[in-house]
């Protein structure tokens, strides 16, 4: 059996997870909490402007020499001073494209998850056994891929992880429901 075998489940698991994850962004309220109004947002964005600070990614505070880093003036501002990223895009995001690679995005990772239970799994497999590998590589994908990242960068992921959960588990029910018959 190949991945292909199993293009109704790659497809239906690829639409699934964007939807849900179109609801956990548009509809449900626990991504809230995680973004915050700056106090004096319009001040930074008047100093931005003045400044002609050009779209790109930063980090403060900033030090470009490795060498400078043991330096007691930078370690003092590390320790004492607002530390983080800030992104500034270009313009505001295309939606459309947006949603476009997105949905991409679930389809490979169901395409993907597809190929793995292809190849460890024949036709009229068991159910469960489909489950819980379909469920153990949507959670690798959906949930712990992120994790380097916010090891450094330190994005709130909570809520993410719950999303994560639920795609891995509408994967696995869709593969495992879907799973052709023995021949």
């Amino acid at each position: 059996m190949t991945a292909w075998d199993l293009w109704l489940p790659i497809l239906l698991a690829g639409l699934a997870t964007h939807i849900a994850s179109t609801i956990a962004w548009t509809l449900l309220p626990h991504h809230k909490p995680e973004w915050n109004k700056l106090p004096a947002e319009e001040g930074l964005l008047d100093f931005l402007d003045q400044n002609s600070v050009a779209a790109s990614q930063y980090l403060f505070p900033f030090c470009d020499d490795p060498k400078l880093m043991s330096e007691p003036e930078f370690k003092q501002k590390m320790e004492t001073r607002c530390r983080g990223m800030l992104i500034l895009w270009p313009k505001p995001p295309n939606m459309g494209k947006a949603i476009g690679l997105t949905l991409a995005f679930f389809l490979v990772a169901a395409f993907a998850i597809g190929y793995l239970a292809s190849i460890a799994f024949a036709p009229g497999a068991s159910m469960m056994e489909i489950f819980r590998l379909v469920f153990m590589a949507g959670l690798l994908c959906h949930v712990a891929g992120p994790f380097p990242g916010v090891f450094w960068f330190r994005k709130y992921v909570a809520m993410e992880m719950l999303d994560g959960l639920v795609y891995a588990l509408i994967t696995a029910g869709i593969f495992a429901g879907l799973w052709p018959a023995a021949g």
